[in-house]
């Protein structure tokens, strides 16, 4: 089934106007920072390491970044900051995130 949308525009009053522009300006000026950060999060999430196996499974996981966090007992800021490269997590943080995204983590050690 087709619902056709009806548009209504307005001119925007004086102080829309102005709020308009201050957001593009504050966009324009967030942009770079906003790009480099997500590069630096694929560039993360690339790694062939342990730490970029666990980017990819939040990444690809369901659940909100902030669930990922809440649940595994850290904040929203230090699960970013480890999404983007710039922090590294305790064993014991990478196993929480691990259980909260259904793994479950096996030691096998054999002797030399």
């Amino acid at each position: 089934m087709t619902r056709d949308v009806k548009r209504i525009t307005r001119e925007l009053t004086e102080e829309e106007k102005k709020r308009l522009s201050e957001s593009r300006e504050q966009i324009i000026q967030e942009l770079p920072d906003l790009q480099a950060r997500d590069q630096m999060r694929k560039d993360a999430r690339d790694e062939a390491t342990l730490s970029g196996d666990v980017r990819r499974a939040i990444h690809s996981s369901d659940l909100s970044l902030r669930e990922i966090a809440t649940q595994a007992g850290i904040t929203p800021i230090v699960l970013d900051d480890f999404l983007t490269g710039e922090r590294t997590l305790r064993s014991d943080v990478m196993d929480r995130i691990a259980n909260v995204l259904g793994y479950k983590a096996t030691h096998e050690a054999s002797r030399i």
